[in-house]
């Protein structure tokens, strides 16, 4: 088992931390610190306003967090571009020369770097690119997942809208149920939680429908019920192309629609407003259609990201978009998935 400090230095809140914060609210191995000199003195659970997180301390450097006795050091932000900040090289380093293994999901893979490799090799110690994708290539053959089998693809009106923890939650809420049901991870965050899965946004454009097929597919063989974790969004400017290849790949037959409660732009993205909740809705409706207009595939429930709302804020944020699409609707983490499981099952069952 590992024991996990993470390393979010300056950047351990919701949006650009979401890969250690998932970790640590997801992950099967302990987190014991978490270095982000910005907040130090606080726990997890303090910093981020959150019901998770209790007794785990945010440290300044990795020398503090080397006294919880980690053995890997995770890296825990998702910048745009996946590059490795330059002010971290140092703790990397100062890891490595301690043993620990370390455990990246940035698009820049830290094994095929000369110095952390170099030092990595003279320590003994591994190196975990997660976003490095299988060497294989499949091109998707469209065909039938398994009878009896409900596929549900997370997907949303931009990134970090809580795609894979709604998947999460969704699949824990089957389990509690007696269903046979997975996960099924297509980013770093939830490769690393649930140990397998596929980069999506690391595949080759002409081969993600495909890998993603065979993945999905696999999992439809011995799962009744399989939740898709989502990415981007098909209005995203920058990273629609993997959201369209993750459709086509998984083909639903439902889902669920991830959103930032009050927000009406893209992120990082002034000039790039949202359209409605339902103009998005009809939209990835539609881009399963275009393939298989026999059997249209839904979204069957909304799923609100509130976590900066107060518990009353974020009420109204749920009613006014129940009441805009006339869909179920809730905030998983803060009120459960529910509400979203029951709607599955009743979409199902005509």
């Amino acid at each position: 088992m590992r024991r996990i400090a993470i390393l979010a230095e300056g950047a351990f809140e919701w949006h650009y931390g979401k890969t250690g914060i998932g970790v640590i609210h997801y992950g099967k191995d302990p987190v014991v610190a978490v270095i982000d000199s910005t907040q130090a003195g606080q726990d997890v659970s303090q910093a981020l306003g959150a019901s998770f997180g209790q007794g785990i301390p945010i440290v300044r450097n990795i020398h503090e967090a080397l006294a919880y006795q980690p053995n890997a050091l995770l890296i825990g932000i998702a910048p745009m571009g996946g590059a490795l900040p330059k002010a971290w090289r140092w703790q990397l380093l100062a890891a490595i020369e301690a043993g620990l293994e370390i455990i990246s999901g940035l698009h820049m893979f830290l094994a095929d770097d000369e110095e952390l490799k170099a030092a990595a090799d003279k320590r003994g110690v591994a190196i975990w690119d997660v976003r490095r994708p299988p060497d294989k290539n499949r091109v998707a053959e469209f065909l039938p997942h398994r009878p009896g089998s409900h596929t549900v693809l997370m997907v949303g009106s931009d990134c970090a809208t809580g795609k894979m923890t709604v998947a999460l939650e969704l699949d824990r809420e089957a389990q509690r149920r007696g269903l046979k049901s997975a996960f099924v991870a297509t980013g770093q965050t939830g490769i690393m939680i649930s140990g397998n899965g596929l980069p999506v946004d690391r595949i080759i454009s002409d081969f993600v429908a495909g890998m993603v097929e065979e993945m999905v597919l696999d999992f439809t063989t011995t799962n009744d019920w399989v939740f898709v974790e989502g990415q981007g969004a098909l209005n995203h400017p920058g990273y629609s192309p993997v959201t369209l290849g993750l459709i086509h790949g998984s083909m639903p037959d439902a889902m669920i629609f991830c959103h930032k409660a009050g927000s009406t732009t893209i992120e990082g993205y002034d000039n790039c407003p949202l359209p409605s909740l339902a103009r998005m809705i009809q939209f990835n409706e539609d881009t399963v259609s275009w393939v298989r207009p026999e059997r249209p595939c839904k979204v069957v429930g909304l799923a609100l990201m509130t976590h900066h709302l107060n518990d009353q804020e974020a009420r109204k944020a749920v009613k006014r978009a129940k009441d805009e699409t006339g869909l179920p609707a809730t905030d998983v983490v803060r009120f459960g998935a529910g509400v979203l499981m029951d709607a599955l099952s009743k979409y199902f069952a005509l």
